[in-house]
């Protein structure tokens, strides 16, 4: 086994680096996905509906989107307060779920444009 010695200061530094790399991790762990926004085929097949039901959900007011050159998009925290306005009270397991399923249609989707390129 060997013995390595460093300056103090030196130690100081390594020691409050790793620590803000620590900080860094525990934020990214408690980041919430509610913000990240999916298209209407991406809700659509996340809650088994047809577009045609979003289309009425939207007109209803019942559903929050935002409309960029013609495309509708949503955030999951948009779709998580929709299900919770509902009589029947959706699962946690199946808002974490969808979550699940958002985050992995999106990298398909980030790695599908990056195939293209």
């Amino acid at each position: 086994m060997k013995i390595i010695t460093i300056e103090e200061e030196a130690w100081k530094q390594l020691n409050s680096r790793i620590g803000a790399i620590a900080e860094y991790l525990k934020r990214l762990e408690n980041t919430s996905h509610d913000d990240l926004w999916l298209n209407n085929h991406e809700v659509c097949q996340y809650l088994h509906i047809s577009e045609k039901t979003l289309w009425r959900m939207r007109t209803k007011g019942e559903i929050a989107y935002s409309k960029i050159y013609g495309q509708y998009f949503y955030t999951i925290g948009a779709i998580k307060d929709m299900l919770n306005a509902n009589a029947i009270q959706s699962s946690n397991e199946y808002v974490e779920e969808l979550m699940a399923k958002g985050k992995s249609y999106i990298e398909k989707g980030r790695k599908l444009k990056a195939d293209k390129r």
